[in-house]
């Protein structure tokens, strides 16, 4: 499959899935990853922040309410014209492609977020580059996605138990990069998201031209596993990786 048929699948499915993705109970996010996202981009009040993949604008929404001046872009028309009707006057959302922030300026933005968007983008490397561009000097890029470890098998079963019964979550074809295939439960049908090594994500960071601040593998806290037992296995394998990215001062 060419660079131009993935990227008009990987568009047509979250156009496809919008409804349903608009209506899914996003507990991970909210129940784990909003924690650690709010930590690793610490005070945003006054800032002005550009949420690259914003979807509905939910993060946007969380942020605006911190003080942040908002600036949400997404592909996916339909969760644009959501975000607009959930949102306020303090954000502005954009339909836009998140590999050609056409239209926005170099060197405009305090703070850009990546919130598990990278994973459904097949030039990862332009739109890191661009979030490069329209940041300011000394600005910060924050970026959630999947981690390696569980995009990484072909075909993906999830958990399994040994012959023994213990539990464990299969690693293949790591180094193999490229779309793969989930069924995904709020969907029910297949989903293409892009598989890439740590290592190619970290180079495509420091070859834009980031410093690596910090990098994060969240888990929940006992506090959250209380609230949510469903996360008990998320301390074995990570689900989620962060990468906290600094533009250098000029």
């Amino acid at each position: 499959m060419s660079g131009t048929e993935l990227n008009a699948l990987l568009r047509a499915q979250w156009m496809e899935a919008a409804e349903n993705w608009i209506e899914t109970d996003q507990v991970a996010r909210t129940g784990m990853l909003d924690s650690w996202m709010l930590d690793a981009l610490r005070d945003v009040s006054g800032e002005k922040v550009i949420d690259i993949g914003c979807g509905e604008g939910r993060f946007c929404r969380i942020l605006s309410e911190r003080g942040a001046v908002m600036t949400g872009i997404d592909l996916t028309e339909a969760l644009i014209e959501r975000a607009y009707v959930l949102g306020t006057d303090k954000e502005t959302y954009l339909v836009g492609n998140a590999e050609n922030l056409e239209g926005l300026s170099d060197d405009s933005f305090d703070l850009a977020v990546s919130y598990i968007v990278l994973v459904d983008i097949h030039g990862y490397r332009r739109s890191i580059r661009e979030a490069y561009r329209v940041l300011r000097p000394g600005g910060r890029f924050v970026v959630c996605n999947l981690h390696p470890m569980r995009t990484a098998s072909i075909n993906f079963v999830g958990w399994i138990r040994d012959s023994s019964g213990k539990l464990f979550h299969p690693v293949d074809n790591y180094t193999e990069e490229g779309p793969r295939e989930f069924l995904f439960p709020w969907l029910g049908r297949p989903f293409i998201y892009m598989h890439r090594a740590l290592s190619s994500y970290v180079s495509a960071f420091l070859e834009a031209g980031f410093e690596l601040e910090a990098l994060h593998e969240p888990i929940p806290t006992e506090e959250q596993l209380a609230e949510h037992p469903e996360f008990d296995d998320e301390p074995r394998v990570p689900n989620f990786v962060i990468y906290v990215l600094k533009k250098p001062m000029e």
